[in-house]
């Protein structure tokens, strides 16, 4: 008997958000389109890895689904409901279902509060436990997360900064969330403490079942920790598929490039040197056809003109007009 396939916890259908610019001495007014149609859906127990270089869209997506911004248009469903459309009061009943854990955890956790309050704090907005209902989850979600009892006492400054992390991570969890999005959540660490905090999300995911948006620069980290990857490109996508396909297989341009820039000791899984040439094109002035047509070696004057859609190719969504006949 075939299983049913779980409905998603979140599912993003044309998501965009668009920002009204200044520009120029005279101050014109001008459109900075920060995401352009970018759709996914996520389930629970799994992680989608959004990647691509600064200045593409990955931070605006994590502000959109963690709730922090509105879209401008498009559709993001959270168990079925699109906060989208949803009024001030049902906004603030969905927020605790999606959690964020931030990139810099010296600066995401509070230097004046110990980290007791800072794990307690959502409890007492949020619910009505008691007081000592609050302590016990406090101290057992430290236990989770790897800290000790006498850590619930000290300042953020006592600690080292996988400690801190793994403090911001359990402040996440406070709330029993569906989905943490973590934005760079390694990234501001050392190398030596990266894989203890990503062992740890892995752990955890595996306990509570709990869905990662998980968004980075580094491939190598993703390859580690993802189950599916989509990879963007000034505000849209340009690939999306599992982790083992655009790992093994990348059929993008940019993809390839992306993978070609990071380094691997065991030379089979080098991919063929492919340097990226020229600047990530400005958001606010777009290229009319492909946004990727100026770096790209395989770009015709067709690319340059109309913009590709993203489509079904083997075992994933490709947007590239000649993907059948580079890959």
């Amino acid at each position: 008997m075939n299983r049913s396939v779980p409905p998603p916890l979140i599912e993003a259908t044309g998501l965009t958000r668009h920002y009204r610019v200044s520009q120029g001495w005279l101050r014109s007014q001008a459109t900075l389109r920060a995401l352009d149609g970018i759709s996914f859906a996520l389930t629970a127990g799994q992680t989608l890895a959004v990647v691509g270089e600064s200045g593409c869209g990955k931070s605006t997506l994590a502000r959109l689904v963690s709730m922090i911004e509105t879209p401008t248009s498009g559709s993001l469903q959270i168990e079925g409901r699109d906060i989208a459309q949803a009024d001030r009061g049902e906004t603030k009943r969905m927020r605790p279902m999606v959690q964020m854990v931030f990139q810099n955890p010296y600066a995401s956790l509070n230097p004046r509060k110990k980290v007791a309050f800072m794990l307690e704090e959502p409890l007492m907005l949020n619910t009505r436990l008691s007081r000592s209902e609050r302590a016990e989850k406090v101290l057992g979600m430290m236990a989770k997360v790897g800290l000790q009892p006498e850590h619930a006492a000290r300042y953020p400054h006592m600690f080292s900064g996988g400690q801190r992390q793994r403090i911001a991570i359990a402040r996440a969890l406070m709330l029993d969330p569906k989905v943490i999005v973590a934005d760079e959540p390694v990234s501001a660490l050392d190398v030596s403490i990266q894989a203890q905090v990503l062992n740890l999300l892995m752990d955890l995911q595996q306990a509570n079942g709990v869905a990662y948006l998980f968004i980075s620069h580094n491939l190598a980290v993703v390859e580690h920790i993802a189950d599916e990857v989509l990879v963007m490109y000034l505000g849209r996508t340009v690939e999306q598929g599992s982790k083992e396909a655009v790992f093994s297989h990348p059929l993008h341009p940019y993809t390839q490039a992306l993978l070609a820039s990071t380094p691997h000791l065991d030379p089979a899984k080098r991919q063929e040197r492919f340097i990226l040439k020229g600047e990530l094109p400005s958001p606010l002035n777009p290229p009319p056809g492909c946004a990727f047509s100026n770096r790209c070696p395989h770009a015709q004057e067709s690319c340059r003109s109309t913009p590709p859609r993203l489509q079904p190719f083997a075992d994933r969504l490709v947007a590239c007009a000649r993907v059948a006949e580079i890959s």
